[in-house]
């Protein structure tokens, strides 16, 4: 019998639920076990087991699979990380049962994102100015310095949480007290420093794109380029995603992107790379995660390309993967559109009866009684619509899985009369 076993750490968050086939392709008949924090959990099922605890905390985690080991007899093969928030806890396992993945080092470089934009800028990659704070003085005396508009971010955050634009001098205080407002929300479940912060410049921009890059030791590869769709500013909430991407064949960013990889040390898995192109067509790189990208990205770069990014993930964890094919042709047009609802109290969700072939999926998550917020985060999206059409091709201007899932949207929500 194998004593060994895979372990998502993640697995279990929606639009996640394709790294279950993935894994189980790399896997070589070894189980998959994922984590939980408890068993109402509903995707949990679908694995071949659950260890309970919480994916963030990293020290649980260890302790979670040393008592595991202890009953079972079992240990990990490969530890998997699928977001910002289970990258720390991954690395620790990996180094503790000496597992291929990426080192503390190496997270820390991409978590803190001071410390990331210090590599790239040593690397001669293109980053926007940056700065570390910590108070509102530092804060107001930085801007000084780098001037108006610019963007201040949790410096360990994720999904967008705390990114704030600020424009003027007068919004200086308030957008400050939004952003720190964003990190105690979490009430500590990230695991994350609370009082630590980064000012960027800001950078306009033609196009926000990111890219999945597949890593292996020193094997650096661009799979797929994403076109970015955002909501309305001071934030910047991912209101969509669109496959192949207008600059796909745009090799500088590519290189930009592996690049990127390579300097901060990431040797193990898909690494989620984010840029702003300007309409000069500069590149200025946002931020670079050791982990799969999310929103469901990893969905499209499988209907699109035909290939599922998480079996590279965990085969690369496994130290088994091997080099792409030098080229990926997209196979039609993939994308995601989140639904936001009218703000209110939810009183009715009426599901459609049927859905047209393009609409692959789609997930409501918001339930009667809810309320429905301004759109600030990811957390206030009230789910999600995603798309495939056949044989089609980017488009300039491609906007169209908004305004369907904008519809479904009026049609799918009852909200309570004052």
């Amino acid at each position: 019998m194998n004593n060994t076993y895979i372990l998502i750490l993640g697995g279990e968050f929606a639009l996640r639920e394709r790294v279950l086939a993935g894994a189980l392709r790399a896997s070589g008949g070894m189980r998959v076990l994922t984590m939980a924090k408890n068993r109402t959990t509903p995707t949990i099922k679908f694995f071949d087991g659950f260890l309970p605890g919480d994916v963030a905390d990293a020290e649980a985690v260890l302790r979670a699979v040393q008592a595991h080991q202890e009953k079972t007899g079992e240990s990990p093969a490969a530890v998997i990380p699928m977001n910002d928030f289970t990258v720390r806890a991954a690395s620790l396992l990996n180094e503790y049962y000496q597992l291929h993945g990426n080192d503390s080092q190496t997270i820390t470089n991409c978590r803190d994102k001071f410390v990331m934009k210090q590599i790239l800028q040593a690397a001669g990659l293109p980053v926007p100015r940056f700065a570390a704070f910590r108070t509102l003085n530092e804060l107001k005396k930085l801007i000084a310095e780098i001037g108006l508009p610019v963007v201040i971010k949790p410096r360990e955050m994720a999904g967008s949480l705390g990114v704030l634009k600020i424009s003027r001098e007068d919004e200086i205080e308030e957008i400050f007290g939004k952003c720190v407002t964003d990190v105690i929300s979490l009430n500590g479940e990230s695991f994350a420093p609370e009082d630590l912060f980064q000012v960027e410049e800001y950078i306009p921009a033609w196009q926000e794109v990111s890219v999945e890059v597949i890593n292996q030791g020193d094997y650096h590869r661009a799979m797929a380029v994403t076109d970015k769709y955002l909501g309305e500013e001071p934030n910047f909430v991912e209101v969509g995603h669109s496959m192949p991407s207008l600059h796909s064949d745009n090799k500088q960013l590519r290189d930009i992107a592996e690049r990127a990889c390579h300097a901060l040390g990431i040797r193990y898995g898909v690494a989620h790379f984010e840029a702003r192109i300007t309409p000069a067509g500069e590149i200025k790189i946002i931020e670079v995660g050791a982990r799969t990208g999310g929103d469901t990205i990893m969905d499209l770069v499988e209907r699109t390309y035909g290939i599922n990014p998480y079996e590279l993930h965990v085969l690369s964890h496994l130290n088994k993967l091997k080099p792409l094919p030098d080229t990926l042709k997209p196979r039609g047009l993939s994308a995601v559109a989140f639904i936001k609802a009218d703000e209110g109290v939810i009183e009715k969700v009426t599901l459609p009866a049927s859905l047209p072939d393009h609409v692959v999926n789609m997930q409501v998550t918001a339930k009667p009684l809810d309320t429905s917020k301004k759109l600030v985060s990811w957390k206030t999206r009230e789910g999600s619509v995603e798309y495939f059409w056949p044989q089609r091709a980017a488009e300039p201007g491609f906007d169209e899985h908004l305004t369907i899932a904008d519809q479904y949207a009026r049609s799918l929500f009852t909200l309570r009369q004052a």
